[in-house]
């Protein structure tokens, strides 16, 4: 009887154990179902331009108290700012200019995928939920990211390149491809995960500042430039440069005034439509010089002396020599001829903005300091043309002509950007770049005298090749990779120009040109992947002017012109020949010019002009996802999917004194402005004009 009671007890012991063990554990999967079920992210804060995708939602704007559910999308490159806090006391901001995916946050029984960021920049705040661990995870296009309770950002340039900043807590980083070798980062110390797998500590003095609660002007991991940049002088040497290599490999996309069309020009109008060569009679020949020189307005001695920069030489000059001679084969009917020029144009600047908002690590986002620039740029063209020309007729009213010309320019770059904080921590990014073009243009051209009017009219052809490439560029002393631009195009050109007189003082002048181009461009960018862009642009002018002789030595001018520009310009992926991008351009433009000229006093003379341009131009631009699903141009930044349009006007004025030492020998000067956009320039022409049959 003894055994069963104690038999009995056991059995009413394990029953017991049994029945409390099976009321823990549906006490716990009840407990573990609310939590999931209440466990949520939900946005408590938007500023700026903020957009959701996923879940039956595209592109959508974001809204304060949004419920984010695993597949959703929260996109920041507009410009935007947004606060996502989770029910856990976990809060991440997600700043301007980035791109993060919503996890499956809720799978509490495990390592919780909180997010995955593909671009831009990030602050996470994992809090300890009731005292115990809090796991997460977060990814990356190359790094996995594991926290249990701190502080932390993460960084993601276009590359794919992470970047991990601890400020509280500890956080474990390892490589997607290598994810057995992790590291561990505390305060105050980064990793840095880069697209080849390798991963490495870095460190910092600046990971301690909070972010407020302004939008982000900038983020260091979109590459956007801000204000500062924008409103610097379009004088800087890097500006300078770019446009000599645009001025030539994208011609067609500027407006084309026009000035003086009134007047005839044997030489000038000679190397446009190679049928007025027929004009020349004498053996003749003129020379060119034009050296001019211009400034960029920078009063900034006191910032120079505080940071210890030696006062630069900020000047752009160029010299312009240039010749042309005509020689009459009378037996032949004909006119042979040619021309020659050299253009250097050098310029040197130094920028300085005290309050910029720095970019690029070690600097968080927001912080604000001085930037630097100083660069020095120089461009040599060298230019040359054949040209021949021949009567027909009884009355030798009608000309044909020919010519060919060569072109060829040279250029380099060096620049060099330091950004310092109020903390005294400074970067220093330093590049040096050159450029190479060339062109060949084909001209046929044919001219009928009327009498009282001269009608002419051109077909010309363009072949063009050009590049611009990185020799190197350093940051704080380490390499990186080089960028470069290799072109290729041509272009086809057709214009008419009639002139004649109303009267014996009053002149007038019409012209028109129609010019198709295409080109290739292959780029080749560190923040993007590899790219061609294919570009066709159409543009058509007209114009008209009229001139007034009021007295021998007194002269009016008065033109108008206008015109149309398209363009187009898809960039492709050249691994994958996806669309990347695709940007539409519609412009019109309306020019007018008025000027005169008059003596004043013997072989003194003075002359004024004024220039305006108005232009309106519409924007169409679409970005493609490339295979790492990030949109941006060919900048390596994200512009909005949308059309943009401007309306601007831009004036200009030349006011000139000269000297007419002989009438085949002139000085003149010339002050040219475009009223406070950039520095005034200084010109001084000297034309001299040979008659080699002149006794």
């Amino acid at each position: 009887m003894q055994m069963k009671a104690t038999n009995l007890r056991k059995i009413q012991f394990l029953f017991a154990l049994w029945l409390t063990g099976l009321l823990v554990f549906v006490a716990s999967e009840k407990s573990l179902t609310i939590y999931a079920q209440a466990f949520e992210a939900r946005v408590t804060s938007v500023s700026g331009r903020a957009a959701i995708s996923g879940n039956g939602r595209s592109n959508a704007r974001l809204a304060r108290g949004t419920v984010l559910a695993p597949g959703d999308e929260v996109n920041t490159t507009g410009g935007g700012r947004v606060v996502i806090d989770l029910s856990d006391g976990s809060q991440v901001v997600v700043l301007s200019g980035s791109r993060v995916v919503i996890g499956n946050y809720r799978n509490a029984a495990s390592l919780r995928e909180l997010l995955q960021i593909t671009l831009g920049r990030i602050r996470v705040k994992i809090n300890n939920f009731k005292g115990k661990p809090n796991p997460y995870r977060i990814k990356s296009p190359t790094a996995s990211i594991a926290v249990r309770g701190t502080e932390f950002d993460v960084i993601v340039e276009p590359t794919g390149e992470t970047r991990v900043i601890v400020l509280e807590g500890s956080v474990e980083v390892a490589s997607l491809r290598d994810p057995t070798n992790p590291l561990i980062a505390e305060p105050k110390r980064g990793v840095v995960v880069r697209p080849d797998s390798t991963i490495d500590f870095f460190v910092s003095d600046l990971m301690t500042k909070e972010m407020g609660d302004r939008d982000e002007r900038t983020g260091a991991a979109n590459g956007a430039n801000n204000a500062d940049a924008e409103n610097s002088s379009s004088r800087t040497a890097s500006n300078i440069y770019e446009r000599s290599i645009e001025s030539v490999l994208e011609s067609g996309e500027t407006s084309v005034p026009s000035r003086y069309t009134a007047f005839p020009d044997p030489y000038l109008d000679s190397l446009e439509n190679p049928a007025y060569a027929d004009a020349f009679t004498r053996a003749e020949g003129r020379f060119y010089s034009l050296p001019s020189l211009g400034g960029v307005s920078n009063s900034t001695d006191a910032i120079r002396d505080r940071l210890g920069l030696r006062k630069p030489h900020l000047l752009d000059y160029s010299l312009v020599p240039e010749a042309a001679v005509f020689v009459p084969v009378k037996r032949f009917r004909a006119v042979v001829g040619g021309s020659a020029a050299y253009v250097r144009n050098s310029s040197q600047s130094l920028t300085v903005n005290e309050n910029s908002t720095l970019t690029s690590p070690p600097f968080p986002v927001d912080t604000d300091g001085v930037r630097v620039q100083n660069g020095a740029a120089t461009n040599n063209f060298f230019n040359g043309s054949l040209i021949f020309a021949r009567r027909f007729g009884s009355r030798d009213k009608t000309s044909i002509g020919f010519s060919v010309e060569r072109l060829t320019s040279r250029g380099t770059l060096n620049e060099k950007t330091t950004q310092t904080d109020e903390d005294g921590l400074t970067l220093n990014e330093q590049s040096a770049s050159r450029s190479s073009v060339n062109r060949t243009r084909f001209t046929f051209g044919v001219k009928h005298d009327f009498g009282n009017a001269k009608f002419g009219a051109f077909f010309r052809r363009s072949l063009i090749a050009g590049s611009d490439v990185d020799r190197f560029r350093l940051l704080d002393g380490a390499t990186q990779p080089n960028n470069g631009i290799r072109a290729k195009g041509s272009s086809t050109e057709i214009g008419f120009r009639l002139r004649g007189t109303f009267s014996r003082r009053l002149f007038y002048g019409s012209e028109g040109m129609l010019l198709f181009g295409r080109s290739r461009v292959n780029i080749q960018r560190s923040t993007i992947v590899d790219s061609t862009e294919n570009a066709t642009i159409t543009r058509a002018t007209l114009g008209f002017g009229i001139g007034y002789v009021l007295r021998p030595r007194t002269i009016f001018s008065f033109d108008i012109a206008g015109g149309l520009i398209r363009s187009k310009e898809p960039r492709t992926e050249n691994l994958t020949g996806n669309l990347l991008e695709s940007e539409r351009q519609r412009a019109r433009f309306l020019s007018l010019h008025a000027a005169v000229q008059t003596d004043v006093w013997r072989n003194l003379f003075v002359s004024a002009s004024l220039l305006s341009i108005t232009q309106s131009r519409t924007t169409d631009t679409a970005l493609f996802p490339d295979r790492f699903g990030r949109l941006l141009n060919s900048e390596g930044v994200f512009v909005p999917n949308e059309r943009t349009k401007d309306f601007f006007t831009d004036y200009y004025s030349n006011y000139g004194i000269g000297w007419r030492f002989k009438p085949n020998f002139i000085v003149h000067y010339v002050l040219t402005t475009d009223y406070g956009k950039t520095a005034p320039r200084h010109t001084f022409l000297l034309r001299y004009t040979f008659d080699f049959q002149r006794k």
